[in-house]
């Protein structure tokens, strides 16, 4: 029995040993190529040599790209914080008014209670109404600062004054088409919520269950010899 199990354990043990020097060549060649192959490559590349023409246009539109695609991440997260404040400050600015305060009071009032960046926004625009300008002329600025809405608002603050509508009902009004615009948004992004967990889910955390899983057999089998 022994000799019979001494050839079957030598060969599971030259497999193994077999299998090791496998991985060891992988690693070694792998390191070669992040310490030796890239560098020397880096250092052998002349800034003059033009990689099909114009390696400088590539990196800068590739440094472009990426700080296009932050800018819009960023401007859509702040548009989505201004809008979900928006709808509430046209509402404090409406009971203001209703209270028996001007529009330019109750607008530099209301941007006390702002937060987040819309608050910044509110404060430059409240430094503009100081200085002497007008609702219209810091609305404008408020539009070019990031903020859209502010351009209805200023429209329909335009269109009360020149028909002789209250003001208070014309924002109360504006106020709830925001509230239904921010619902809307916000059921849309929901409706959207399964279709990204399943993108998350079939890219990462798919393959470690098929690792986990596949791994095990495929040693045996390598284990077992060809």
């Amino acid at each position: 029995m022994l000799l019979e199990e001494n050839p079957k354990s030598i060969r599971k043990v030259a497999s193994v040993d077999e299998m090791g020097h496998r991985l060891q060549l992988c690693v070694i060649s792998l390191n070669f190529a992040l310490f030796v192959a890239i560098p020397l490559l880096h250092l052998l590349y002349r800034r003059d040599i033009r990689l099909f023409g114009k390696p400088d246009s590539i990196q800068k539109r590739t440094s472009e790209f990426f700080s296009k695609l932050w800018d819009r991440m960023w401007r859509r997260r702040r548009t989505q914080e201004i809008l979900a404040q928006w709808p509430t400050f046209l509402e404090e600015i409406a009971i203001t008014v209703m209270a028996g305060m001007d529009v330019r009071s109750a607008f530099t009032v209301c941007c006390s209670k702002t937060s987040g960046y819309f608050r910044k926004i509110c404060d430059k625009t409240v430094l503009k109404l100081q200085s002497g300008a007008s609702l219209a002329v810091a609305l404008s600025s408020m539009e070019k600062e990031g903020v859209e809405p502010a351009s209805r608002l200023r429209v329909t603050l335009v269109q009360a004054e020149s028909l002789g509508t209250p003001i208070a009902d014309a924002l109360n009004a504006l106020s709830e088409e925001y509230y239904v615009l921010t619902q809307q948004q916000f059921e849309t992004r929901l409706n959207g919520l399964p279709l990204k967990l399943s993108i998350i889910t079939v890219l990462f955390l798919l393959p470690p269950i098929l690792v986990i899983s596949v791994a095990p057999h495929v040693l045996a089998f390598l284990r077992t010899g060809w």
